[in-house]
């Protein structure tokens, strides 16, 4: 409970920050995704089933944000059902799951394949994402591999105290 509470406040900050200082600068291709690269990052590093619940919970607070595109529920079916696909990869690869270099590939994949799903199941339930959505998912994936790196021992330190967080209490 307090894990997830953990996620859900540091979610809603990193998302904040995303729409209000990301958003604004001119990046070339594309925008990165800084909040995709938090949530992707944090389900690689969580169990299974708490990574699906969150997801779920990153996916409502990104259908509600204002710069979303896309259906109310779509972003949150598809980030609980990457998540918990990433968290699967994450427990397999359980020895190297907290290396910044395992973190940067899974993350960067874990990414194109959020927004390649997002883009098929959108056409499934006649969401029109349009073509300009497909032409920036490059743009992003490119951006991801550039940042993700850079705060991914962050987010590992975060998931660390989220941890801690979570074992005191029990």
């Amino acid at each position: 409970m307090i894990k997830s509470l953990f996620f859900v406040i540091s979610a809603s900050l990193i998302l904040t920050f995303q729409e209000v200082v990301i958003s604004r600068i001119a990046f070339p291709f594309a925008n990165p995704s800084i909040f995709l690269i938090f949530v992707i990052s944090w389900a690689f590093l969580e169990v299974q089933w708490l990574a699906a619940l969150q997801g779920f919970l990153a996916g409502f607070f990104l259908d509600i944000s204002a710069l979303s595109v896309g259906v109310i529920g779509h972003w949150a079916f598809v980030l609980a059902a990457v998540s918990y696909g990433i968290s699967e990869l994450g427990v397999q690869l359980r020895g190297s799951r907290k290396s910044p270099l395992t973190l940067t590939v899974v993350v960067t994949a874990g990414i194109f394949f959020t927004l390649i799903f997002f883009v098929i199941s959108g056409t499934l339930i006649n969401s029109n994402q349009g073509y300009g959505f497909t032409q920036t998912v490059p743009g992003v994936v490119f951006w991801s591999l550039v940042f993700t790196p850079l705060i991914s021992p962050l987010i590992i330190k975060l998931k660390i105290v989220a941890d801690g967080l979570g074992e005191s209490v029990e």
